[in-house]
């Protein structure tokens, strides 16, 4: 008569020993985080260089950067903001002054600011206010903000969303805008698409852009092929 015990020793020790490589897996993996700092501006410039804590900072801010990745930092106003590490979610709670957003994978909100250069790859940066001179250069950039004072987009794959806007100027390809009004919008490139309520002034030139208006009449001088305007009335 054949006993089965040895084959099921084996498969026994066999799942134990696996539970055991998984159990293993488990406790080396080291944590997204160490904990969370903060940290008092106290009046004067701050750098986040290379760290593994979340970082709060507290106080009077004047000039904030950010070189670190992977990390949450809450800030307050500041007299500016610039980011350069990757995948880091920023929040301010206060306006942060002149911005500059590069990096790449990176979130940044804020209730305004004063200008701001986007740039770096899939950064996303979101005022609840308004906001100054803005540029969006690289690609996969996005930027929503109520109000833009002016506004200037190249190189490839942006977004901007807004409520109003100054001028604006596209200088790239598949850019998207789409905003309530502007008193002027030029488009230079091609797949570019743009959508407002009420714009004055529209002038195309490249090829396969897109432009829509809703409301008001529109003044429209196109130079390219493809392209596809439809206004409420031309001025």
């Amino acid at each position: 008569m054949k006993t089965t015990t040895s084959v099921l020793s084996r498969a026994a020790l066999a799942a134990t020993t696996a539970l055991g490589a998984a159990t293993a897996l488990v406790a080396v993996a080291a944590p997204s985080h160490a904990g969370t700092v903060v940290q008092d501006c106290a009046g004067g410039p701050v750098t986040i260089g290379s760290t593994l804590d979340d970082v709060t900072l507290t106080g009077v801010c004047t000039d904030v950067r950010v070189d670190a990745s992977n990390i949450t930092v809450v800030l307050p106003t500041t007299t500016s903001l610039t980011i350069t590490g990757a995948n880091l979610e920023i929040t301010a709670s206060g306006p942060v002054g002149a911005v500059g957003l590069g990096g790449a994978n990176n979130t940044l909100s804020a209730p305004e600011a004063g200008d701001v250069a986007v740039s770096g790859g899939n950064n996303e940066a979101t005022f609840a206010g308004t906001i100054g001179r803005t540029s969006v250069v690289d690609g996969n950039n996005t930027v929503r903000a109520a109000s833009i004072t002016r506004l200037r987009v190249e190189d490839g794959n942006q977004v901007v969303r807004a409520g109003t806007v100054g001028a604006v100027t596209i200088q790239g390809s598949n850019a998207t805008l789409t905003a309530s009004r502007a008193p002027k919008v030029t488009v230079k490139g091609a797949n570019n698409s743009v959508r407002l309520g009420r714009l004055p002034v529209l002038r195309i030139v490249g090829s396969n852009n897109r432009a829509v208006v809703t409301k008001g009449s529109t003044k429209v001088t196109v130079r390219g092929a493809n392209n596809v305007v439809r206004v409420k009335k031309r001025a």
